[in-house]
């Protein structure tokens, strides 16, 4: 018991020690890296990364996959596609698991679009929601 006690203490000071910033970081980053599988056509990765993704029937999966498709290809006829993603800010709440990242789409025609992704954080890992 003692040994399980002392465990616990232990991951809760480790995850105590990570900062806010480092945190928000984190959560940010992650939800740039979604929107890069977004970029880079891998639509399954993309909803794969959203939360609960895992449980849903195959054929709604299916449908937010050809979803994450066809806004692509709106992108691509309306400013010649996405040419980078960069995170804007990021504010988390530690309390809930959860944060909003703020990431600056620039489009290969110059315009510059500022989406926010809501991430809620499921077993260590950050999700889209």
């Amino acid at each position: 018991m003692r040994k399980i006690l002392v465990f616990i203490l232990a991951v809760t000071f480790v995850a105590c020690a990570e900062s806010l910033e480092d945190i928000e970081k984190r959560a940010g980053q992650t939800a740039v890296e979604y929107y890069k599988l977004l970029q880079q056509e891998r639509y399954a990765e993309f909803v794969g990364g959203m939360y609960g993704a895992d449980s849903i029937p195959q054929d709604y999966r299916q449908q937010m996959e050809d979803n994450a498709a066809m806004f692509l290809s709106e992108q691509k006829k309306s400013h010649k596609g996405i040419s980078d993603i960069t995170l804007s800010r990021c504010k988390a709440d530690t309390a809930h698991h959860t944060a909003e990242a703020f990431l600056t789409i620039q489009y290969a025609d110059s315009v510059e679009e500022v989406v926010c992704v809501p991430l809620v954080m499921h077993n260590n890992t950050w999700y889209m929601k």
